[in-house]
């Protein structure tokens, strides 16, 4: 080979080696290159304001991420982002995963409207609430006053600053004023009703003496119209409207004359009452007292302020059919025997005539026999109008009526003294009627009657049999019963109804004693029941 082939052959050789070389150089920075991509972060952590309502992928992605390849692995139906603070998500992007942080932060301070002027009566105790007509904002919020607020004695306006600050610390405030308002600027009163301090003033107690006593006197005593009450500091009014809206109170009744006779407003007027003090009563239908019937009557009345109360009656136009009203009729008790004078006190009135005469029939009253009997009366006036009424008259018993009644009863009854006690609680009801002079015939005939009236029938058919019994009572007389001798001893009975009562039969002093609940007799005033 020539020299000149020998010098080509090594040109061509370092031409091929210079071309390795570069190649290699090329492929090492394309490897280069390529892990630097993979090394580089696909997401970055992500700050958001509280109320942001959705979180997307894209918002955490970089440049270095694909999109389509790109989506979050926390479930984010178990993330809250409702409230400020930091959470952890998960994300990937192909094949790799990575872990950001989502901040949730509150910069947006509260949207509010304030009242500016606020207005309130003495007994308001300062809240700033009552300074934030409206207020907004994503998490809760409280309103405060910069320093310390208070009504001041003397009602002065005053300012100071209303702070609305939300849990995030973001706050808005506004200088805002409040005035005490004591006396009010208005108000109405119907007439007739009396005029007060505590009407016109929010505490009447404390402001009083701060409007004056004789010019509430002066509105009491006028009418209608508009007057002031000024106050007696400052210069505070209060405008009072006296109105007459309230008709006169009026009151009628239905009348009834008869044919011929005078029928007049008045008659048709029970009462009328109006606040002015003038009232005008009036008939607005024309009554006709010579026709037979009934007719409707229209009665007004008037104030002088011009309400009106209108009424309606009936007017009976009739002929005299009304008997006399006989009097003094209440029921009578008389003794056996006697000789009543049926007639006294009775009387008879009519409405025409006067006083008539009374007769009355007293046939059927048997004064030899205790009972219920009647008296009929009868009183007729001059156009034979008749009047008929009837008297109980009771004939009173004795003590052979008592003694016979109980005599009737004991012998339908056997010698057993719990079969008669039995009988007199089964048959007299417990009322707190002690019979009077004669409590044995009132519980006898009338079925009923308290723990004496019970002890006392229980005693008369007792002794009718035989027995010897004595009335017995505790110490305050609140219960009666009966001791009785039975084979050389003696027992406690009692017929009076209820289960203390009726927890022993024939009982010793210990069981009695047991039934009454702490009260007691006097021992010594009667036998030992052991």
């Amino acid at each position: 080979m020539t020299t000149k082939e020998k010098l080509w052959s090594l040109k061509v050789f370092f031409k091929d080696r210079k071309r390795l070389c570069h190649c290699a150089v090329m492929a090492c920075a394309v490897g280069c290159a390529a892990y630097w991509f993979c090394c580089q972060p696909r997401f970055h952590d992500l700050t958001v304001e509280l109320g942001t309502e959705t979180i997307r992928i894209e918002d955490f992605m970089t440049e270095f991420a694909s999109a389509p390849n790109a989506g979050i692995v926390t479930d984010l139906s178990t993330v809250d982002i409702s409230a400020a603070g930091s959470i952890p998500l998960t994300l990937k992007s192909g094949g790799r995963e990575e872990t950001v942080t989502l901040t949730i932060e509150d910069t947006t301070p509260p949207e509010v409207e304030f009242i500016s002027l606020l207005q309130k009566t003495p007994d308001y105790k300062p809240d700033p609430n009552d300074f934030v007509a409206s207020c907004y904002d994503l998490s809760e919020v409280t309103a405060y006053f910069v320093g310390n607020v208070v009504v001041p004695l003397n009602y002065e306006d005053q300012s100071f600053t209303v702070v609305v600050e939300d849990a995030y610390g973001n706050a808005v405030s506004q200088v805002c004023s409040l005035t005490i308002v004591w006396l009010k600027s208005e108000y109405a009163l119907e007439l007739g009703e009396v005029l007060g301090k505590e009407d016109l003033l929010f505490n009447p107690e404390r402001d009083g003496c701060r409007i004056s006593q004789s010019d509430i006197d002066a509105v009491n005593v006028s009418g209608v119209g508009e007057y002031t009450v000024a106050s007696l500091v400052g210069e505070s009014v209060c405008r009072v409207l006296v109105a007459d809206t309230t008709p006169p109170e009026l009151a009628v009744r239905d009348v009834s004359v008869f044919l011929g006779e005078e029928v007049t407003v008045e008659s048709f007027v029970e009462s009328c009452y109006d606040a002015s003090g003038e009232v005008q009563v009036r008939l607005t239908t024309e009554p006709d007292a010579e026709a037979l019937g009934v007719q409707i009557m229209t009665i007004e009345a008037e104030d002088i302020n011009g309400n009106i109360t209108t009424a309606t009656a009936t007017l009976a136009v009739v002929k005299d059919k009304t008997p006399p009203v006989i009097k003094g009729l209440s029921a009578l008790s008389v003794r056996k025997k006697s000789s009543p004078d049926y007639l006294a006190g009775v009387s008879a009135v009519d409405k025409l005539d006067g006083a008539c005469e009374v007769t009355c029939d007293s046939g059927g009253v048997d004064l030899t026999k205790a009972g219920t009997y009647y008296v009929t009366y009868t009183a007729r006036d001059r156009d034979g109008n008749t009047a008929r009424a009837r008297r109980t008259v009771v004939v009173e018993h004795d003590q052979a009526d008592t003694d016979a009644l109980a005599d009737s009863i004991a012998a339908g009854l056997g010698s057993d003294p719990e079969a008669i006690r039995d009988y007199v609680r089964n048959t007299i009801k417990y009322s707190h009627n002690s019979g009077g002079k004669d409590p044995v015939w009132y519980g006898f005939t009338n079925k009923s009657g308290d723990c004496l009236v019970h002890a006392r029938c229980l005693q008369s058919l007792l002794t009718r049999k035989g027995y010897e019994t004595q009335l017995i009572w505790v110490t305050d007389r609140s219960h009666y019963w009966l001791i009785i001798h039975l084979d050389g001893v003696w027992r406690h009975i009692d017929a009076t109804p209820g289960v203390r009562h009726t927890k022993y039969s024939l009982m010793t002093d210990e069981q009695r004693h047991a039934t009454l609940q702490g009260r007691d007799w006097d021992r010594s005033a009667w036998p030992a029941c052991e």
